[in-house]
This record gives structure tokens, C-alpha cells and sequence, in this order.
């Protein structure tokens, strides 16, 4: 190595299981990127879709766009009042006169009492705010002033278009009573992680980032509660094939040991599956996935076989032959996820390898 060079580290494995998509397609497009070519329309909808879904006491969530909208956008409404998110959709960063401009409208309507001040008043915006207005907005007092002070520049005359109106007299002394606590915004990275919490984020946003975690392996020596069902299935198709009675124990110095210790390690990575499901799928999903195995494997579950451990093979053989060409999950799917499902539908009680 020459003088002044420092060799560099590779980098360390991904932590993720790899898929086709992956090496396909490379490096997806992320989704806070994806907020940046949302049409103002579509942002608003995608507004919409992840306040319906908030952990709030909502009874509704409306959209109030376009003309006349008096400066709310989508309206959610509690018990006691409302809550509104106004989404701006602009080239650049939110700035002070922006958000003036907004605040100006509430100012003025809630003064007239055509609506009433919400509880929270949160800015949506794909590519947030610019530094200062993100230092006024951290500042609650500070945002009284600056409407003040940017009245007229910027409220005065685009409040309507059919009037001016000055801040002066009643409208003065009723912005000097009003405490702007409930203002704030929303940070791109906060919408994405509200947005993944609800059924639409897939549609929306693809699979193509989404990253299965790598797989946990069972541990030799314990059963987990989950595994119970189908492990005494498997132990009741070995000892009906050749007459012993297999325990966990001893089947591990039979010649079934290899079959057991695949079926727990297929088991754990179908599990995997579903958990990522899950997170990241809309409900159901999986459920789907497991409903689509059954019915690929209903036929030859029924046929006839010599034992439980032939049945069980043949299953098997079978479970990973089935198309899952439409499901969502297909690009995710593996090998032992094909096999695991089958132990699944087992532990579901929807066959067993012997009838008793």
C-alpha cells in the first residue's frame, strides 16, 4: 500500500433477504422521492388516505378542496371540534409567507364564525418547510407576529377576491386574543412512516422498496407454543410409516431427523412471511396467500397413500410447484415459504398427514 493510503472495508451484507426484484431492478426509487411527483390532486388524496387512518378519535375525514374551501383542506372531525391538514404543494420549501397566507384565511373566517378554530392545524407538505419557518413554527409566539407584520403584504387583498381586508378594529383585537399552540407541521419522513401504517401504501408506493428480514433459524432443542400441532403431525406421519412411536426426542436418531429439522426451518421462514405480510401489506394478504396453498393442494391431500410420511412427501413435492404468479407476495416468495405454508395449514387444522 502506498504512502497516505487507508484500504477501506467492504461493505457488510445486506440484512435482508435478497429478491429478483432486487437484482432486476436495483436501486428503487424511495418513497419520500416519490412524494416529489404527487400531482397537487393526488397529494391531497394521499393526505386524505393517511388521516383516516390515524390513531385519533376521528368520526370523519373529508376533503375540502378547490374554491370556497376558506383555507381547510382535508377535515377530520372528533366529538368536540375538528382538526385540520392543509396540503401545499409547491416547487420549493414552505416559507413564513406561506404559511401566513394560510393562517390569515383561519384568521379571518374564524373571526367572521364560519367555522371554528381547530384543535390542530398541521401543514402537509411533500417537501416540508424552510429553515426560518421551521424556527417560527417551533416557536409558538413567534407566528402571531408575523401575521401581524405580514399582513398586508400578504393577506390583506388574497383572503377573497372580491374584497380587501385590512387588519384593523374587531379583526385586530381577535387575533391579539388568539394563542397559535395548535399549528405545526408535518415532516415528509412522518407522513411516509402515518402512510405505512394504512392499506394504501402498497398501491400507492409499490412493493419494489420493501425488504424482507433475513430469516430466524429454530433452535434444535426448543419447541416453540406455535409449533406443537404441526410437529405431532409430523411425528404421527413417521411413526404410521413404519410402525414405532416417535417422540421429538427420539426421532432425532431415526432417519426422520432431516425431515423434521427442514419442516421446522421451512415453518420459521413461512412465519417470516407473514409477519413481513403483515407490516407491510394490506390485511389479508397472507390470509389470501394460505387460502391460494390450500386450494393447489386440496386434491392431493385427498388421494390416497400408503402412510402419513408418503402423504406428507407428496404435499410437499407439490406445495412448491403451485403459481402465485397474481399475489402480491410472489416476488417474496421462496422455496421453504412454499413448504412452511403447508405446516401453516396444518397448525389451521385444515389437514392432517394421517386421519385418526
Amino acid at each position: 500500500m502506498s504512502f497516505g493510503e487507508n484500504a477501506i472495508k467492504l461493505p457488510p451484507p445486506p440484512e435482508f433477504e435478497l429478491t429478483a426484484l432486487d437484482v432486476e431492478k436495483g436501486e428503487t426509487v424511495h418513497p419520500l422521492d416519490r412524494l416529489q411527483i404527487m400531482s397537487a390532486d393526488t397529494w391531497e388524496i394521499f393526505t386524505l388516505e393517511f388521516v383516516s387512518y390515524l390513531d385519533k378519535d376521528y368520526e370523519s375525514v373529508t376533503r375540502c378542496a378547490g374554491a370556497g374551501d376558506k383555507g381547510r383542506d382535508v377535515i377530520a372531525r372528533h366529538a368536540t371540534g375538528w382538526d385540520n391538514y392543509q396540503c401545499k404543494h409547491y416547487k420549493d420549501k414552505l416559507s413564513v409567507a406561506n404559511v401566513v397566507g394560510e393562517l390569515g384565511k383561519l384568521v379571518y373566517y374564524t373571526w367572521r364564525e364560519d367555522y371554528t378554530l381547530p384543535r390542530e392545524y398541521r401543514f402537509v407538505s411533500p417537501k416540508g418547510c424552510s429553515s426560518d419557518c421551521i424556527d417560527m413554527l417551533s416557536k409558538k409566539s413567534r407566528i402571531k407576529a408575523e401575521i401581524i407584520k405580514r399582513w398586508d403584504k400578504v393577506c390583506k387583498d388574497k383572503i377573497t377576491k372580491t374584497e380587501s381586508i385590512p387588519l384593523e378594529g374587531g379583526l385586530l383585537d381577535y387575533i391579539n386574543t388568539l394563542d397559535f399552540s395548535f399549528v405545526d407541521e408535518m415532516s415528509s419522513q412522518e407522513l411516509i412512516d402515518r402512510h405505512a401504517l394504512t392499506p394504501y401504501h402498497t398501491t400507492r408506493f409499490g412493493s419494489y422498496h420493501l425488504k424482507r428480514p433475513q430469516v430466524r433459524k429454530p433452535e434444535p432443542s426448543a419447541v416453540g407454543d406455535n409449533e406443537k400441532i404441526y410437529i405431532d403431525a409430523l411425528l404421527d406421519a413417521f411413526s404410521d410409516a413404519d410402525g414405532a412411536d416417535y417422540s421429538f426426542s427420539s426421532v432425532m436418531d431415526s432417519e426422520y431427523k432431516e425431515d423434521l429439522e427442514r419442516a421446522r426451518i421451512n415453518f420459521f421462514s413461512a412465519e417470516s412471511l407473514e409477519i413481513f405480510s403483515r407490516d407491510a401489506f394490506p390485511t389479508g394478504c397472507y390470509e389470501s396467500l394460505k387460502g391460494e396453498c390450500h386450494e393447489g393442494l386440496h386434491s392431493v391431500v385427498r388421494k390416497k397413500f400408503d402412510d402419513g410420511y408418503q402423504r406428507f412427501l407428496e404435499v410437499s413435492t407439490q406445495s412448491v410447484n403451485i403459481p402465485y404468479d397474481s399475489h402480491p407476495l410472489r416476488h417474496f416468495l421462496q422455496t421453504s415459504d412454499r413448504k412452511g405454508l403447508c405446516h401453516q395449514l396444518v397448525n389451521d387444522l385444515k389437514f392432517k398427514w394421517i386421519k385418526k
